[in-house]
């Protein structure tokens, strides 16, 4: 990686697809590969939590139930392990993995189910209020 990273012409980081060209990744790679993705995701899409939040919140209107922030860290992770069942060998699916088991390290005992279900709540409120109106 550090070849890699020494002959890479453009001036941003290289993107962890450029990295799946290799063969295997040390440990510590992937580790610090995570990290940059971590840092390049909150420079593109803001905090982390906040899309979990929303995330959660529009998975619970569609399902009509609760999903919390946990859960959808949990679904992502299913997502990953399942593309690695396709393709051991590829890159991505190990460094998003690693962050997916990280949020849900960092969600297992958020409170956020409760603003999720007040969310979905109040959806179920105003559909009713517009139903009465009818």
């Amino acid at each position: 990686m550090l070849t890699f990273l020494a002959n890479h012409q453009r001036d941003e980081a290289p993107s962890i697809r450029d990295d799946n060209r290799k063969k295997t990744m040390h440990h510590k790679e992937i580790l610090s590969t995570s990290q940059r993705i971590l840092e390049q995701r909150h420079n593109e899409y803001g905090d982390a939590s906040a899309s979990f939040v929303r995330i959660a919140s529009l998975a619970s209107l569609l399902l009509n139930k609760t999903i919390t922030t946990y859960d959808v860290s949990v679904i992502m992770m299913a997502v990953k392990m399942s593309r690695l069942v396709n393709n051991r060998n590829h890159k991505d699916s190990w460094v998003d993995l690693i962050n997916y088991t990280a949020f849900a390290g960092q969600f297992s005992e958020d409170k956020v189910a409760e603003i999720v279900e007040m969310t979905r709540l109040k959806e179920v409120e105003n559909n009713l209020a517009d139903q009465i109106k009818k």
